[in-house]
């Protein structure tokens, strides 16, 4: 039998291949064993793994499945793209070619651990902002990280002029708020987000260098940043008088109207900026308007108008500050294939903050294109993929669209612009009654795999509980949206703690630069003073300073060994053999009592018995002759009897079930609680124990420096009073483990700890339990007691360079350039110190983080 594993990372964007060598006993990458093999093709980065398993799949039976002897194809990675692979391998071209299992190691779901990569980049940010400080580049990626956590998911619609973007941006507004129609006239970005309150929008943008904000309120207008006298505001607010009594959203149609046509009258002169920004409710009606996800719509001018041949550079620098984004390529069926879509998809892959794995290649007026009256057939779409762009964009489906008649199902058909009224009007019933012969389901010309496929037909068929909700289905722009808030969902979550993780690399990076700068400054400027120091106040400083090294690796040694030895020995909170089987009988008896399961044991066994006394007495009637109405009487009591005993041992097995799960569960909240408040003890034991060794080692260096400077000659006799009384008074170690405990509980605390099953009965196996408790606990104890070590060797770091500091600024004073050394000494000594401090705290972030994305085994 071959055996295939597939090995899936969506936080990594990869996806592997293995063959097992039975031979060997090993599994092996098959482009090594297979070199020939179509699953060599990486095509991690251009589609998600759920998008692209029907064509694995496909290939692995194509290229190993042998005369009816099935595959063996192993999955590691999420729960929920295992529940992908096994829709396609349920299929029933497939089930037969293919045996599917789940291999023992997972992936957290990205969704479980968001909040955990949120709190724990929260709570590093500070600490990031302080070592930051004028870098550009990292202050915009710090930037893009934190908008990309509050849920800002943006959706990027481009398309060559004409293909209808801005009548589709306004349906999944759900109100009319874009100019549609006319030449465009600016190279201008939309940038329009929701609004947080449905009374209010605004538009801001840069008339000049000066903001411009307007306020709409209702139907009310007002300028609230801007200056009075600027030309543009007093035809604007002259324009916005004229239209008083129309709602808000027309007061905005007309404004921007007007925004974007104002430079027509100075074609050589740039007044307003690149970017204009609207804030606007989104119509409950549509799925994006109900979501809680953070949506931002940047409309994008036609890429084939002459006036905006630089659209794509401002596209970037328009989503310079952002990442995550849906890119929405908006096309119509008739000219899919023309070199401008060709060009514009080329123009697209090069923006970074765009994720091209979830490219939406959207059809729009697809209700006037001359589609197949029941589906595409199987050629057709691959004629359709085929085609030069589409083969370049084609990844997360094509979808087809009336955009016109999805804005009109949210707004019930009162449009305001005429040609959207009039369309929707004349194709109301084409969209509404199943009964027209015309009868229009954009959806079913979606072109994607087909497990994707199924999904989005079901769904949208579902979505007719009004005459409204038909039409949005019907549309096709109920699955379009519906998609984009599964991808807000779903998939960006691992996008998200990506980021974070990949971010926290780059600033460790950065730090470890700025640290080994600093570091080549120290040394030339230590070189410098001794060049000017005597002889014997420089052997007086080595001596001094190789002490100190000598000491402080002594001293690393040893807490390591000494941090270990506590912990063997002073910290056991395991669970004996036996004592977790104890507690769990304990509670399975208690939950019997609770469920009178004895009485339903009793019931049971009676009616088994009472079924057995009845064949018997029956058994001895016909004995004695009495056969026909013994018979008669012999089947109705077994009718009878066995129903009565079938009902009582359903009703104790279901007891028994529901038994055994509420013992497991109230188990496993003991073991999960046992667990977090053994970490608790441990760090708050080995802390103190840690934190008290740590001051014992500083008083042991001071008495050791003391002991040098009263026994050196370099010094007079007073020099060397006042310098043993500096190291006498010096202040005490002090550690603050607050960053621990923060980063503790992010490490040990947080995620799925002790959350999967351990069989498929709903009864724990206690021993199996126990041992991985056992075993989870001990090494998070002695992880979080080496973190404990880290953070007071940190501090001692910190306390050591400040009192040698002291001591050197004291054996130099006499000498004002010394004096100048010692204090850049002292100041850079502090700032590397205070950098390597911090990288510490961020390493420790990121290694919480790859702990939630690790590879977990499953017990």
């Amino acid at each position: 039998m071959a055996m295939v594993k597939i090995r899936s990372n969506p936080y990594e964007r990869k996806i592997e291949y293995l063959n097992y060598k039975e031979n060997a006993g090993v599994w092996e990458e098959i482009e090594k064993c297979n070199p020939d093999s179509r699953l060599r093709e990486d095509e991690s980065g251009k589609s998600f793994f759920p998008f692209k398993i029907k064509k694995i799949v496909d290939i692995i039976i194509d290229e190993y499945y042998i005369d009816g002897e099935k595959i063996d194809i192993s999955f590691e990675g999420t729960q929920e793209e295992y529940e992908e692979l096994e829709k396609i391998c349920h299929m029933p071209e497939v089930v037969s070619k293919v045996t599917l299992t789940k291999d023992r190691v997972i992936l957290e779901n990205a969704k479980l651990i968001l909040s955990d990569t949120k709190e724990i980049f929260k709570t590093v940010q500070p600490v990031i902002e302080k070592i930051i400080y004028g870098n550009e580049d990292v202050k915009r990626n710090l930037s893009k990280v934190a908008d990309a956590l509050d849920d800002i998911i943006p959706i990027c619609v481009f398309g060559n002029y004409s293909a209808g973007k801005s009548t589709f941006i306004n349906s999944l507004i759900g109100h009319e708020i874009l100019p549609s129609g006319g030449d465009p006239v600016t190279a201008k970005i939309y940038k329009i987000s929701i609004s947080d309150s449905d009374e209010f929008a605004r538009i801001k943008f840069k008339h000049w260098d000066d903001v411009i904000e307007l306020l709409y309120e209702k139907k009310t207008f007002r300028v609230r940043k801007g200056k009075v006298e600027d030309e543009l505001l007093v035809e604007l607010s002259r324009l916005m008088e004229e239209k008083e009594n129309e709602d808000m959203y027309c007061l905005i149609n007309k404004a921007l109207e007007f925004i974007n046509g104002y430079e027509k009258k100075d074609m050589d002169s740039i007044e307003i900026s690149d970017v204009i920004e609207v804030e606007v409710p989104f119509a409950k009606e549509g799925v994006l308007g109900r979501s809680r996800n953070n949506f931002v719509i940047f409309d994008t001018p036609g890429s084939n108008s002459n006036s905006n041949t630089d659209h794509s550079k401002v596209l970037a620098d328009a989503l310079q500050g952002f990442s995550n984004g849906i890119p929405v390529w908006i096309s119509q069926y008739e000219s899919i294939d023309s070199n401008d879509n060709a060009k514009l998809c080329d123009d697209v892959l090069n923006i970074k903050a765009l994720d091209k794995r979830f490219t939406m290649i959207v059809l729009n007026k697809a209700d006037c294109s001359d589609l197949p009256e029941h589906g595409f057939s199987a050629k057709q779409v691959l004629n359709i993929l085929e085609y030069n762009s589409v083969e370049k964009m084609y990844a997360g489906g094509i979808y087809f669209v009336s955009s016109i008649m999805g804005l009109g199902a949210k707004n019930d058909g009162e449009l305001t612009d005429k040609h959207y009224r009039k369309t929707y009007r004349s194709q109301q019933e084409m969209f509404s009654d199943p009964n027209d012969m015309d009868y229009a389901t954009l959806y079913i010309y979606n072109i994607m795999p087909e497990q994707i496929k199924n999904e989005v037909v079901e769904y949208s068929k579902a979505c007719s509980q009004s005459e409204a909700d038909l039409i949005y289905a019907n549309s096709g722009l109920y699955c379009i949206e519906q998609e984009m808030e599964d991808f807000a969902s779903k998939y960006s979550a691992y996008n998200k703690c990506q980021m974070v993780y990949m971010f926290l690399d780059e600033v460790i990076q950065k730090t470890n630069d700025a640290i080994q700068q600093k570091t080549e400054a120290l040394i030339n400027i230590i070189e410098n003073r001794k060049k000017e120091l005597d002889a014997e106040k420089q052997q007086l400083l080595d001596k001094l300073s190789s002490t100190t090294k000598s000491k402080e690796e002594e001293f690393v040694r040893e807490s390591k060994t000494f941090i270990r030895t506590y912990v063997s020995s002073s910290l056991d909170y395991s669970y004996k053999p036996d004592e977790l089987a104890e507690l769990d009988d304990q509670i399975a008896k208690n939950n019997e009592e609770v469920n009178r399961f004895t009485s339903q044991e009793n019931d049971y066994e009676e009616a088994k018995s009472s079924l057995w006394s009845h064949l018997r007495e029956n058994g001895q009637s016909l004995l004695k002759g009495k056969i026909k109405e013994t018979l008669k009487t012999m089947k109705d009591n077994f009718v009878k009897d066995y129903k009565e005993m079938q009902e009582n041992k359903d009703e104790m097995d279901s007891s028994r079930s529901e038994i055994d799960k509420a013992t497991s569960d109230e188990i496993m909240k003991i073991v999960r609680n046992r667990y977090d408040e053994s970490i608790r003890d441990a760090q708050e034991k080995a802390g103190a124990v840690t934190r008290q060794h740590w001051i014992d080692n500083a008083e042991a260096l001071k008495n050791t420096l003391l002991a040098i400077i009263m026994g050196t000659n370099a010094l007079s006799e007073k020099q060397r009073e006042d310098l043993s009384e500096i190291i006498i008074n010096h202040k005490g170690l002090v550690i603050d483990d607050k960053a621990n405990t923060v980063f503790i509980k992010a490490k040990y605390l947080k995620g799925q700890i002790f959350g999967l099953r351990f069989s498929n009965s709903e009864r724990l196996n206690t021993k199996r339990l126990a041992n991985y408790f056992n075993d989870k606990v001990a090494k998070s104890i002695k992880m979080t007691s080496e973190d404990l070590n880290d953070n007071c060797y940190s501090a001692f770091k910190k306390w050591q360079a400040n009192l040698c500091s002291k001591i050197e600024e004291n054996i130099t004073e006499l000498n004002p350039q010394l004096k100048q050394m010692a204090e850049m000494i002292r100041k850079d000594t502090e700032e590397i110190n205070e950098l390597a401090e911090n990288q510490q705290t961020i390493c420790s972030s990121l290694d919480a983080i790859r702990e939630l994305m690790a590879w977990k085994e499953l017990k």
